[in-house]
């Protein structure tokens, strides 16, 4: 039977994806860099396999009898210093394509992003475009998604504790001072300060998808479905106003809007980059998604057989949830 591995297994997508992979039936193993993380997929039924992009050995040990490969991993907000965007992005995953061509798995499956259409890239966006031509170049069958913002992060970085409530290891509250305290900071800006924070004056738009229905496109991918690249954005291309405008629809309330010039998010950017490059990259991705607009879905939905979320039906199956339950 096929077995598929799944690379970045302890972060909120991969964790979602695992579940997506398990609820249609596939037999899963876990990349896993800590040994205490073993309990927590065992008890699913999921195998688990010690290793690291950085150590090739552990790869070619991990693959072993694995037909496909699920890779969600990245350095965009690390957990540890040494998961710099050369060490992971580059040659994580050099290492792990190389390991992946000698285990000749049936498929490679490559999270990504999608690139601006017009601006330079930061150094976590070449190495991602990198990645995705040697994966073009491999001989391996393979899926590359290039994947829109995130509603889970975008919608909480708004000022809002409501997009995490069904959350299982949220990206913003992992180990990396940068993000983890600002949001801590803004949490609940919505819900009791009533103001919302946006990038730039708020109107560009994007095709904001879920992290649920990315693992979804991600496991469908692994089982079947087309090879090549991907856009991979949600059904509707909204504003930052319109999601502002959404949470005082559900929360029954009026906010202010606090916005960010955009030119503030690309000044802090090129100061931070020699001494913390994933908190500049962060904030050169500020600068992106105030600056420039994203479409919708273009149809990688029905290739792939996705029913997409709206943002409205995003938000009430995360206020239905207890706000203890976070």
């Amino acid at each position: 039977m096929e077995r598929i591995l799944v690379v970045g297994a302890t972060g909120q997508l991969g964790l979602a994806s695992i579940h997506e992979l398990l609820a249609r039936g596939q037999k899963v193993r876990a990349l896993i860099r800590q040994p205490q993380s073993a309990s927590t997929f065992e008890s699913i039924g999921v195998e688990t396999a010690l290793g690291d992009l950085t150590d090739p050995a552990s790869l070619r040990n991990a693959l072993k009898g694995i037909s496909h490969i699920v890779a969600t991993a990245n350095a965009a907000v690390p957990t540890r210093p040494s998961d710099t965007f050369a060490a992971v992005e580059r040659d994580g995953y050099r290492n792990l394509i190389e390991a992946a061509i000698a285990a000749k798995v049936s498929r490679f499956v490559q999270m990504s992003v999608r690139f601006p259409a017009t601006l330079r890239l930061s150094p976590f966006f070449q190495y991602k475009r990198e990645t995705a031509e040697r994966l073009r170049q491999s001989g391996l069958d393979h899926v590359i998604f290039q994947s829109d913002i995130f509603m889970d992060l975008a919608f909480s970085m708004l000022g809002s504790s409501i997009p995490l409530r069904g959350s299982h290891n949220a990206t913003i509250l992992r180990p990396f001072n940068f993000t983890r305290n600002f949001f801590q900071s803004i949490q609940d800006s919505i819900e009791k300060k009533r103001v919302a924070r946006i990038p730039g004056n708020g109107m560009t738009r994007h095709g904001f998808i879920c992290i649920s229905d990315v693992a979804q496109a991600l496991a469908a991918a692994s089982i079947g479905g087309p090879s090549g690249t991907f856009a991979l954005a949600g059904s509707e291309s909204l504003s930052f106003l319109e999601i502002v405008h959404l949470y005082e629809k559900l929360l029954n309330l009026q906010l202010k809007v606090s916005s960010t010039p955009a030119w503030i998010f690309r000044c802090i950017s090129l100061l931070m980059a020699p001494f913390n490059p994933a908190g500049a990259n962060i904030m050169w991705m500020n600068y992106l998604s105030a600056t420039e607009s994203t479409s919708a879905d273009q149809g990688t939905a029905a290739q792939f057989g996705l029913t997409l979320t709206t943002a409205e039906t995003f938000l009430l199956k995360e206020l239905a949830i207890p706000a203890a339950q976070s």
